[in-house]
């Protein structure tokens, strides 16, 4: 599966005809505009993979896809803490038992 990321174009020229500057999560990154049928400009939306403009997209589809990317990373972030909860019950269950068998150890 290819993920294209939506990249705003913040400085047009970059001293190679086919290199624009994009903001890409906030950070501007070169990106090569070389595919696209028109050069987009400042200001623009493009979807961006691997360095590569695909193509241009509005204000609207930009927001969308952003929305969706952080809609998705929140999914992750939400079963990376349940995953780390049971990891910590686990570890936690271990040590309890661990415990109990050096407290039965000296009992005897």
């Amino acid at each position: 599966m290819c993920l294209g990321i939506p990249a705003q174009l913040v400085e047009g020229e970059t001293g190679h005809q086919d290199l624009v500057m994009a903001a890409v999560g906030g950070v501007p990154r070169p990106v090569n505009v070389g595919l696209l049928d028109e050069r987009p400009g400042i200001g623009d939306w493009i979807l961006v993979h691997m360095g590569f403009a695909l193509n241009t997209m509005t204000a609207a589809e930009a927001q969308d896809a952003l929305d969706a990317l952080g809609a998705e990373r929140a999914a992750e972030d939400r079963e990376a803490e349940r995953e780390i909860g049971a990891l910590q019950a686990a570890m936690d269950a271990a040590a309890q038992a661990e415990e109990e068998a050096i407290a039965a150890r000296w009992m005897s």
